[in-house]
């Protein structure tokens, strides 16, 4: 004889749900299916229309095989149903049943965290199992579809003999399932009764049913404990000042476990966010739980269900001193005001992520890489909103120098540290990848995933052999101006603070002699390009513009815009918004900047008025006279190694049109194209005036 009283030939053993339910659930199970065809009405959908079982996996779980195949009459002439009520009451008395002994710990350790009561319990017992084992949702489709809330917990009243004013308090606005988002009563998703009560997530019920340990285990595919960080504080010098307040800010909200503390941590991405949070944690001695932006499948997690698993983590660690991370909050914040193809949530949603922000219990770091994205009046529930930008130059090379463990020489670092794309998360990364290779192969592999990188991105690549300092005969003499360019340094030294516009035909030496500036100075320089600030993100190129004069005002930096003609155009002459707000920006930063600033232009004339008035000196920059070529080409051929006659130098001072790039140009060549005499040079450099043309567009020409 079986559990039901029948003899084991009217009963599959060997079933397939036999063989899944294991044996302690197999009574509770068979109980609750019971109840549903008998006491709930599940038995007038039980039978179909057509006098056939419906449900033929309920009834050979129930032994009822023989009875799949029979019509309407010989149904009733055996009375099946007249077996099933003697089941039923046969176990009405044998209950309570047992349980998974694993489940009821878990369900015990869960408890202690979030006090749930011994209704609270059965009902997660319940829903647990139900979403585990097909055939509890079979049994209550029985039941109907497109169920209401009301209809729902009168089911689980009557299955679970729970008081249905106990199980209206269970699922009210106020009640710990509620607050915590552990097990919620959807009435949107009402295509069945299994679809209506949800939990956290899918994993959860099987984590419940087969993992023991910590309770956080349970909901590790929701909120996971982060790895330590590798920076510390002093890697974030250049936001002291918002370190300095938030630190012990955090630190007494942690002791006094304050409610409604949010961190807002905004920037481009990479910019070190997610590493600052696990170094505040490190320092606060606190754990740092991060809320799971995708699921055990790497599917994302949409920022509603995310918030779900942010209610439940506040539950959880209510009382233990701790920090969660939400990272990637631009899932939750930038779809309450809509987009360019939907409309705004309701306000009522607001008030819902308002009351989130104000009552949370456990303090919050939010992560986003995009701060427009959240409406004002959500930035304003924020206890702090700190922007990380990107890091200085000299911040950046410590950064690399950190990360790279020596396997970078100090001139690959100062290369890279120039680039502002190279953002601590890149390098980390491309380190992870390279750490197992040979030591004599990691230091290629590593720049080239970098550069791999950088192009995915849109940005230039790092070209370690560019130059980017002055060349070696680099020397005052062979720069044509109308000023004395020693007296314009010392006067430059004296001030600390200028605005200077180089213009003139390319390769006559701007962007040298502004070099040549920061290194009597002793100072760094920084130079910035079109292709480096200009972006197709529309504001991009502003943030891009303030940042370099940031950066240049925190390194005590002289600052280089070159071909600043692309920032700074006459804005009647503006096509398009962003155009005029691009020089705008440009116009605003010049203002008040404290540095030394220096654009170059090949292109005055296109200029805005406006900005020519901000410069406090422009310099023109012309092309060589004869005295200076006859300089600069001998100091180049002495570089060669060549020698030159008086007919050569004769020759080259009657060329017109020549600049110090065209030398340079040529010199380039010689490295794989030997230039064996002076002469040669003298036709080389012929060769390349034939390349260029005036600004009349006609070909330069030279007199022979």
């Amino acid at each position: 004889m079986n559990l039901f009283g029948t003899r084991e030939d009217e009963f599959d053993i060997d079933s397939v749900e036999q063989q899944l339910i294991p044996h302690e659930l197999h009574d509770r199970i068979s109980y609750w299916i019971l109840k549903v065809i008998i006491e709930m009405g599940g038995h007038k959908r039980f039978i179909d229309s057509d006098n056939d079982f419906e449900y033929e996996d309920i009834a050979i779980f129930l032994g009822l095989e023989k009875y799949v195949e029979f019509d309407y009459d010989d149904f009733q002439r055996k009375e099946p149903l007249s077996i099933l009520k003697k089941r039923l009451l046969r176990m009405h008395k044998q209950a309570p049943f047992s349980s998974s002994p694993l489940l009821r710990e878990n369900i015990e350790k869960l408890s202690e965290l979030i006090a749930l009561n011994p209704y609270e319990k059965q009902i997660l017992e319940f829903v647990i199992l139900l979403k585990q084992y097909d055939i509890l949702e079979n049994a209550l489709s029985l039941l109907g579809i497109e169920l209401n809330t009301s209809r729902v917990k009168r089911i689980l009243s009557t299955l679970l003999d729970i008081p249905i004013e106990t199980v209206n308090d269970i699922f009210s606005a106020q009640s710990t399932f509620s607050r915590s988002a552990l097990l919620t009563l959807d009435s949107e998703d009402n295509y069945s009764f299994g679809s209506m009560l949800k939990l956290i997530n899918r994993e959860f019920a099987d984590n419940m049913l087969n993992h023991s340990g910590d309770i956080t285990e349970m909901i590790k595919d929701s909120v996971k404990e982060s790895d330590r960080g590798t920076l510390n504080l002093e890697d974030y010098s250049y936001i002291k000042s918002d370190l300095e307040i938030l630190m012990p800010f955090l630190n007494k909200a942690l002791e006094k476990q304050q409610k409604g503390v949010n961190i807002l941590l905004y920037g481009l991405p990479g910019t070190g966010k997610t590493e600052l949070s696990k170094t505040i944690a490190n320092i606060l001695g606190t754990k740092l739980y991060e809320i799971s932006y995708a699921d055990s499948d790497g599917d994302p997690i949409e920022g509603e269900a995310r918030l779900r698993l942010y209610k439940t983590a506040q539950a959880l660690f209510f009382n233990s001193k701790t920090i969660l991370m939400y990272d990637e909050a631009e899932d939750v914040f930038e779809s309450y005001d809509g987009g360019f193809f939907m409309l705004p949530k309701q306000q009522s949603d607001k008030a819902w992520i308002n009351k989130i922000l104000e009552n949370n219990n456990v303090p919050t770091i939010w992560i986003t890489n995009n701060i427009d994205s959240i409406d004002n009046a959500l930035i304003r529930r924020f206890n702090m909103s700190i922007e990380l930008p990107i890091p200085s130059k000299n911040k950046r090379a410590d950064i690399i120098r950190k990360h790279t463990k020596e396997i970078l020489s100090n001139r690959e670092i100062e290369r890279l540290s120039e680039h502002e794309g190279i953002a601590p998360a890149l390098i980390s990364s491309a380190m992870k990848v390279t750490e197992n290779l040979p030591i004599a192969k990691q230091n290629k592999a590593l720049l080239h995933l970098i550069n791999n990188t950088l192009k995915a991105q849109g940005h230039e690549e790092v070209i370690l052999t560019s130059e980017s300092i002055l060349p070696e005969n680099y020397n005052l003499e062979f720069v044509n101006t109308n000023s004395n360019l020693e007296e314009l340094v010392e006067g430059i030294k004296e001030n600390k603070s200028a605005r200077i516009c180089f213009y003139g035909a390319s390769g006559t030496g701007k962007s040298a002699f502004a070099k040549h500036i920061a290194k009597m100075l002793d100072r760094p320089f920084i130079i910035k390009s079109g292709s480096s600030l200009m972006s197709k993100w529309v504001g991009d190129t502003e943030k891009n513009i303030a940042n370099a004069f940031r950066e240049a005002q925190e390194e005590e930096a002289v600052l280089i815009f070159d071909e600043v003609d692309g920032f700074l155009a006459e804005r009647g002459q503006a096509k398009v918004n962003w155009e005029v707000t691009q020089v705008n920006e440009m116009l605003v930063q010049m203002e008040k900047f404290e540095g030394i600033f220096i654009a170059t232009t090949n292109l005055i004339d296109h200029l805005d008025q406006a900005s020519l008035r901000r410069f406090d000196m422009k310099l023109e920059f012309k092309s060589l006279e004869p005295k200076q070529l006859e300089k600069i080409f001998i100091s180049y051929l002495d570089t060669l190694n060549l020698v030159v006659t008086n007919q050569e130098l004769h020759q080259i001072k009657s060329i017109k049109n020549l600049t110090p790039g065209d030398f340079a140009t040529i010199k380039r060549q010689s490295k794989f194209k030997k230039i064996k005499s002076a002469s040669e040079f003298i036709e080389r450099l012929k060769e390349e005036l034939k390349l260029k043309k005036l600004q009349d567009g006609k070909v330069m020409g030279f007199t022979s």
